[in-house]
């Protein structure tokens, strides 16, 4: 019976695993999420260690509840919160996904700026801009069309006041930039 019951579990979660890949999953059928596990880097982190770390964005995991999954990113209160990924060489980017919080605080991501660029300088402000959020529903899942925006970052800012940055994934779809003509 045992043996049963571990197979089990351990389909249940291969199959959670399955469905945690992309916050859209059509997207996923047809291109690989360039930005899944590489590096990132934000304005600062939340007074939890782990939790709201900026890695958490690019983890793959699209749960929305800060408190609950502990798979989003937070930053403290700052003027003007960043966070960006290193794709680590030059892409043409197609679409950016940035899944929001699910469990409060949605209206924090409004006027979010999606820029792709090769400069890191500024955070990256100053890179041609992909898009803005302007769905800020809790657990709401944005789709930003880049027009094949080349660049080696992504970042997000959140421009023109205090607030705090809370992302819970963020999906960079594209090809290498020599690939486009």
């Amino acid at each position: 019976m045992r043996p049963t019951w571990t197979w089990l579990l351990a389909l249940v979660l291969l199959a959670g695993q399955a469905e945690a890949q992309s916050c859209k999953p059509e997207l996923q059928a047809t291109a690989r999420n360039l930005a899944r596990g590489r590096p990132t880097c934000q304005s600062s982190i939340y007074p939890h260690e782990i939790i709201g770390t900026a890695s958490k964005a690019v983890d793959g995991n699209c749960g929305g509840d800060w408190y609950k999954t502990g798979s989003c990113t937070h930053t403290q209160l700052d003027t003007e919160p960043w966070w960006h990924v290193d794709l680590g060489q030059q892409y043409a980017i197609s679409a950016v996904v940035v899944k929001n919080r699910g469990d409060c605080c949605g209206k924090r991501l409004q006027g979010a700026e999606i820029r792709v660029g090769d400069s890191v300088a500024d955070q990256g402000k100053s890179n041609p801009l992909c898009g803005t959020i302007t769905d800020t529903s809790l657990g709401s899942v944005s789709t930003l069309y880049c027009n094949w925006l080349k660049g080696r970052y992504v970042s997000i800012h959140i421009p023109g006041r205090a607030e705090y940055l809370t992302l819970c994934e963020v999906e960079v779809y594209g090809t290498k930039a020599e690939d486009q003509c």
